[in-house]
């Protein structure tokens, strides 16, 4: 740069000389911003693509659920006699039901009592035990049976509620047992007497084997007023009886114990409601598969909207710019791999209906699609089950004792031949010789268990048994002292127990290899002798020829075989060839696959953003790396150009002198 002017004073003007020169220097920060503002769009672009791709899956999703695909309805002509729903598996017709008796729940009464928190009894530890089961024969009179037979319901777990000095009382009883959530309900009424006190419990379920036997071991007074066996000692009054409901469908006789009675009509529960008559009509019900298809076609509409906005083309006319991805690579792909979907054949049907055109769907000119409700309808009202099998994930075996539980993403399609080699088996305990059926209080009447790794203690009550009953009640109180533990007795950590000429076995209800049977205490030698352990096995077999894993009753393709996560549950049969599983994915799955490689971890989008993410951090070194630089630039620029302004200075006093002189030399002449 040439120094063209020099001020009166002899020096420059430094800082806008180097204030100019930075601005030069400083030009890659524009290219630099730029470059950033186009990245950090894009990024917003792929972000906006994501949020639509991932609200388009779920919508997807509610075509790959079977379930979603109900096939019948059911509706009662009198509703106020009685509702119907329908399941799945439902035959198509119509259904005379006649309503004749309610279910009802067994109420007990106590004796009266002069006050609600008078002590009773000395206050001694008490155990009260509720089991249930059914009263038969005998005669009822004034609330008391005569001749009647209590037989336990198997299936049903003793409960028991502990006393002691601090709850003895009417109330503190009544307490007790809310508080101990045993299936019976306890409440006081007062009926004006000079003892008006009355300990009233009702048993929290109805039907007829829900009636209850109460047990008393502890204090005396307790045990006077609250003891309660139809086949024995009563010392409460029964006021209404457990009672189940009664009604005949086309004529034949049906009995249950609630109200709601399921399966009498398959895959149908009716809730009766009062005592009449009504008809159920069981028709075809297409609401599920036409709101998830709708819901489907409005999402992916939406979807399309999303992309055409990222990647319109420009209008000058408009004053319009082009969209951040117009021309981006992966949105194309993404669009001509969704719009490939449509056309392209869905593996393993072997239906009449093979494609979504089928069911009304078609494209229109702008990318969308649009829906022809009528042929829908048409295919739904014809075939519910090819449409189901299209849309959703399916599978199907030829064996009636195997089941298809599920599948994954991984799971290949097609038709896979079963073996199995070993069937899920309960773990047990066997007793050696005959049980002794007689039970007494401190000598034979404590067990302490182990089930399926669940530890717990129980207590039998004190009575003479017959084998059969000793059954019943031992599974009872077993199952009771599990429970109490909070496992649950019908998910597989309780037990069933059996007897073959006063031999008892001891099996859990779980399926496997953690299903074991451990028994000690004083009562177990009474009941078995020295008993045979078992443990219990696991299935185990090959899917498609590939090795798979038992668990229990189920058994799961290993993964990376060509049946990795087919999961079948083999309920029973023989040994050996089982026949075969069918995999079907429907559209729904497919489309779910597909977007699944676009936006999980290692997907397309994000693996864009990571780049665009590495290119921002490599334009921020760039920028701290000449920042770096500018600052040194300036620091030499401002060096320099100081350094000459004192030269100018000296070169301007330098001439002021000479001229001085020469304008001395002058006047000398």
């Amino acid at each position: 740069m040439a120094i063209s002017s020099v001020s009166s004073g002899g020096s420059i003007d430094v800082n806008d000389i180097v204030n100019k020169l930075m601005m030069a220097e400083s030009r890659p920060f524009v290219a630099m911003q730029d470059k950033e503002k186009a990245y950090t769009a894009k990024l917003s672009a792929y972000g906006t693509l994501s949020g639509a791709l991932g609200a388009f899956q779920t919508s997807v999703s509610g075509l790959a659920d079977p379930t979603k695909f109900k096939t019948v309805g059911a509706t009662s002509s009198e509703s106020s006699v009685l509702t119907a729903t329908a399941g799945k598996d439902t035959v198509k017709g119509s259904y005379s039901v006649n309503v004749t008796q309610m279910s009802q729940a067994q109420t007990l009464t106590s004796a009266g009592q002069a006050s609600t928190t008078a002590l009773i009894g000395s206050g001694a530890a008490t155990t009260l035990t509720f089991e249930f089961g059914s009263i038969t024969g005998g005669v009822l009179a004034n609330g008391a049976y005569t001749g009647a037979t209590f037989d336990q319901d198997a299936t049903r777990s003793a409960r028991t509620v502990t006393l002691d000095s601090s709850n003895n009382s009417l109330q503190g009883i009544r307490d007790a047992i809310n508080k101990a959530n045993v299936g019976v309900t306890a409440t006081i009424i007062s009926d004006g007497s000079a003892s008006p006190n009355r300990l009233v419990l009702t048993s929290a379920q109805t039907g007829e084997t829900s009636s209850m036997r109460i047990g008393v071991s502890g204090d005396p007074a307790i045990g006077s007023l609250l003891g309660y066996a139809a086949d024995g000692t009563q010392n409460m009054t029964q006021n209404s009886a457990a009672q189940n409901t009664k009604l005949s469908i086309n004529g034949v006789a049906i009995s249950s114990p609630s109200n709601n009675v399921s399966e009498a009509i398959q895959g149908v529960t009716i809730s009766a409601l009062k005592v009449g008559t009504s008809t159920v009509n069981i028709t075809s019900d297409s609401a599920g598969a036409k709101t998830a298809i709708n819901s489907f076609i409005k999402s992916y509409n939406e979807l399309n909207s999303t992309i055409a906005g990222l990647t319109t083309a420009p209008k000058a006319s408009e004053g319009k710019g082009a969209g951040v991805l117009l021309g981006d690579a992966t949105t194309r792909n993404l669009q001509s791999s969704l719009r490939k979907m449509f056309f392209t054949p869905v593996p393993g049907m072997d239906g009449d209906i093979s494609s979504l055109s089928q069911l009304g769907v078609s494209f229109q000119p702008d990318g969308s699609l649009k829906l022809d409700s009528g042929k829908l309808q048409k295919a739904i009202d014809t075939n519910l089950d090819d449409v189901s099998k299209l849309l959703s994930t399916v599978g199907s075996t030829s064996d009636s004792l195997v089941s298809f539980v599920g599948s994954t993403t991984n799971s290949t399609v097609g038709t896979k031949n079963l073996s199995i080699t070993q069937l899920a088996t309960f773990g047990s305990a066997t007793g050696s010789t005959a049980a002794d059926t007689s039970i007494t209080a401190g000598v034979n009447d404590q067990l302490s268990l182990t089930i399926n790794g669940v530890t717990s203690n129980a207590t039998l009550l004190p009575g003479n048994y017959t084998a059969a009953s000793l059954v019943n009640h031992v599974q009872s109180i077993i199952n009771g002292a599990l429970g109490a533990t909070g496992a649950s007795a019908t998910s597989g950590t309780g037990v069933t127990v059996k007897q073959e000429n006063g031999i008892f076995t001891i099996t859990s209800n779980k399926y496997g290899s953690t299903s074991k049977v451990g028994i000690s205490g004083n009562g177990a030698a009474s009941l078995l002798g020295t008993p045979t352990l078992v443990d219990g096995k696991d299935v185990a077999g090959t899917i498609g020829g590939a090795a798979a894993t038992g668990s229990g009753q189920n058994l799961t393709g290993n993964a990376g075989s060509s049946s990795a996560g087919i999961q079948i549950q083999v309920t029973g049969g023989a040994i050996g060839e089982r026949g075969t599983v069918n995999i079907s994915k429907g559209v729904g799955a497919q489309f779910t696959e597909l977007i699944d490689s676009f936006l999980n971890a290692k997907g397309t989008i994000p693996g864009k953003n990571a780049g665009i993410n590495a290119s921002l951090a490599e334009i921020a070194k760039q920028r701290a790396a000449l920042n770096v630089r500018l600052t040194q630039t300036e620091k030499d620029l401002r060096r320099q150009y100081s350094s000459l302004d004192v030269t100018l200075s000296g070169m301007s006093s330098t001439s002021s002198f000479l001229a001085q002189q020469l304008a001395s030399l002058s006047n000398l002449r």
